[in-house]
């Protein structure tokens, strides 16, 4: 997909993986107190968990996640020094920021 045209990868290491194409790479995260919030949003009423449980549930996916990146390529997930731009998306809408960022990317192209 990177070599036909432009194109957005989520996560799987693609700031690695593409390193030869020097993408524009970009961590986005959240507290947990919002990380929490978003997940209650999206479950249905099967998915419900207790605030202990589903913060034991997010850490779990983040341990994974730093392990899965770590093991692929060496580095650190979430190190600030892998990335060009870190987005705190705490206090906001990530759907609201999404203009904002297409629109500053379009700038240093």
């Amino acid at each position: 997909m990177a070599q036909k045209s432009d194109c957005v990868i989520v996560g799987r290491c693609a700031d690695y993986i593409l390193r030869e194409y020097e993408p524009f790479r970009m961590f986005v995260y959240a507290d947990m107190e919002s990380k929490m919030a978003r997940c209650r949003q999206k479950a249905s009423e099967e998915e419900k968990m207790e605030d202990k449980e589903l913060k034991q549930h997010i850490l779990g996916i983040d341990r994974k996640r730093a392990k899965y990146y770590q093991f692929y390529t060496g580095h650190k997930w979430g190190d600030k020094l892998n990335f060009d731009l870190c987005i705190n998306t705490s206090r906001t809408v990530i759907k609201e920021i999404v203009p904002a960022l297409a629109k500053l990317l379009r700038e240093t192209e």
